[in-house]
């Protein structure tokens, strides 16, 4: 069964879950949904927080440098970026959910493209110093080990388990997503050549791996390839615009994207959601001058309902949909 089927009839599961969790201080989105993103309508590239209708704009970052590709910490407390406010460096950041206590957690050559682990505990990154390569570190930066060797590498994304990095690479002459184990073994390509593929991203499910790539009518558009079993690609969009960097809401159900509408003199890019078949469902951000950029999704597993000293006692329901895999 393809992935569109299995999605329409998985049957959904719903759990009644009491969980004890610990309240930041400093923590913005602690027990709300956002949903972060770079933008460039204030003149220069910063990173803002909306609420997942896209209401509420919050701006975090205030620099003249490029801050852009946000990537939240599971625990929401969070936000890593990239920067190149220091020598014009691009380097790797790390701030509060609220943008207070900034941190840079990198130095020398430069580094891009932070991902999360799922326990919050490392960061995948890319070093560029002579050719695009994947590392990891430790959250604070410490213990910084190069995975990869070979080809030009980048945009690393975990999986749900924590247990392997799906990441871009171009090696061997052609170029395609790429799953790794964390010590940067048994490397395995995914997808097939593909033009300007990029912006892996998996599902919560860790099943499937949404990604862009450039399609026919060289336009930028969404694919899932399959993370187990047997290798399988569908395509999610096919309509103009363009559409890229795909990212999984946490239940799985919604991926936001950004649209990039390019034609004439209009060149503008927004953020948008669409259903996980496809479906366009919402712009989110408004159009403005500037473009939106780079979404990442934070959403607790519920809301407050009982603040008790240092904990809040959460009433949450997953949905947990099981895509029937083609065998």
């Amino acid at each position: 069964m393809s992935f569109k089927a299995g999605r329409l009839a998985a049957t959904a599961l719903v759990i009644s879950l009491l969980i004890p969790m610990h309240i930041p201080k400093s923590g913005y989105a602690i027990g709300r949904p956002k949903i972060a993103f770079s933008s460039t309508r204030d003149g220069d590239s910063e990173i803002y927080v909306m609420d997942i209708d896209g209401s509420n704009p919050l701006r975090l970052t205030v620099d003249p440098a490029r801050d852009y590709d946000p990537s939240w910490s599971p625990d929401g407390e969070k936000i890593a970026f990239v920067s190149d406010r220091v020598n014009k460096m691009e380097q790797i950041y790390v701030m509060d959910s609220d943008g207070g206590n900034l941190k840079r957690l990198t130095n020398g050559a430069a580094h891009q493209q932070p991902a999360w682990s799922p326990d919050g505990e490392r960061i995948a990154y890319v070093r560029n110093k002579g050719g695009r390569q994947i590392g990891v570190m430790d959250a604070d930066g410490r213990n910084q080990i190069q995975l990869t060797e070979i080809g030009k590498n980048r945009e690393p994304t975990w999986s749900p388990d924590g247990a392997r990095i799906a990441f871009v690479s171009r090696r061997n002459g052609g170029q395609g997503i790429y799953v790794m184990d964390l010590n940067g073994s048994n490397q395995k390509r995914l997808t097939p050549n593909q033009a300007f593929t990029a912006n892996p991203a998996w599902s919560p499910d860790g099943k499937w791996i949404a990604y862009e790539a450039v399609d026919k009518e060289h336009r930028f558009q969404i694919y899932v390839a399959r993370a187990v079993g047997n290798p399988h690609i569908e395509r999610l969009t096919r309509e103009p615009p363009h559409k890229l960097q795909p990212t999984w809401s946490p239940d799985g159900n919604t991926i936001a994207y950004t649209s990039w509408i390019s034609r004439f003199r209009v060149n503008r890019k927004t953020i948008d959601l669409m259903s996980a078949e496809g479906e366009h469902l919402k712009q989110l951000s408004e159009e403005h001058d500037g473009d939106d950029t780079y979404a990442d999704w934070y959403a607790p597993i519920g809301w407050s309902v009982a603040p008790a000293a240092n904990f809040i006692t959460v009433w949450g329901e997953i949905k947990k949909r099981t895509p029937a895999l083609k065998r």
